[in-house]
């Protein structure tokens, strides 16, 4: 039988992992307050997005933990580990996109806009914008914002513990599918990248690489 948890016993934990479970709760509030949070347009979305999901969780860190964004994901360090970590598993990022693309519903699945095929500009411009605005927000508040939050405590589990979390988000804006399909391998392979390079921005480097050159590969493939 499994030892009863007493009061005394509650508030020791409660006290052991005080920074874990409150910070968990504020992760939940800004997720999904991301989702019910009332947004007209595609500008009010990404103000959304980036108060609740960058701006919010930030300032948790620095106001209320007083701690600095770097133990968080925000930095550049551990740079000789990261670079073999981040070209090794940019090529096996690649390797599943095009595994996927043969074997999978994937080809037929992930649509892009024919303006985009059409139009090397506006395909740049739509990865270096809008895409990467969305990899970045996504990058920092999973591997970044969580996964520093679940490390400490849950190592590796934590790579899983984020990723958990993204799909479930996900999942409640009703966009399971082929489309999304690539930013799950994403949570995945980026958030190992950040926890071995304890950066975000590594991940985050990686994953917009790795979208771009899908992205172009599918147009390749369709056009």
């Amino acid at each position: 039988m499994y030892p009863k948890l007493t009061p005394k016993n509650k508030q020791t934990f409660f006290k052991t992992n005080q920074e874990l479970l409150v910070g968990f709760g504020v992760a939940l509030v800004c997720l999904f307050s991301s989702f019910i949070f009332p947004a007209q347009n595609t500008a009010q979305i990404i103000t959304r997005n980036l108060f609740f999901l960058v701006l919010l969780p930030a300032a948790y860190i620095k106001i209320i933990l007083g701690k600095d964004l770097a133990d968080f994901g925000w930095n550049l360090e551990n740079k000789k580990v990261a670079l073999p970590w981040s070209i090794g598993t940019t090529l096996f990022t690649l390797l599943i996109f095009y595994l996927m693309l043969n074997y999978t519903g994937l080809k037929t699945g992930y649509v892009l806009a024919s303006y985009l095929k059409n139009s090397f500009w506006l395909f740049l411009a739509y990865e270096l914008l809008a895409i990467n605005f969305v990899v970045f927000v996504f990058s920092y508040f999973f591997q970044g914002f969580i996964l520093s939050l679940f490390q400490k405590e849950f190592s590796h589990f934590a790579i899983a513990l984020q990723t958990v979390l993204f799909v479930l988000a996900i999942f409640l804006a009703k966009a399971l599918a082929w489309q999304t399909a690539p930013f799950i391998l994403l949570s995945v392979t980026a958030g190992f990248l950040a926890w071995k390079t304890r950066s975000f921005f590594y991940s985050y480097f990686m994953s917009i690489f790795a979208i771009i050159i899908l992205d172009a590969y599918i147009i390749y493939l369709t056009k």
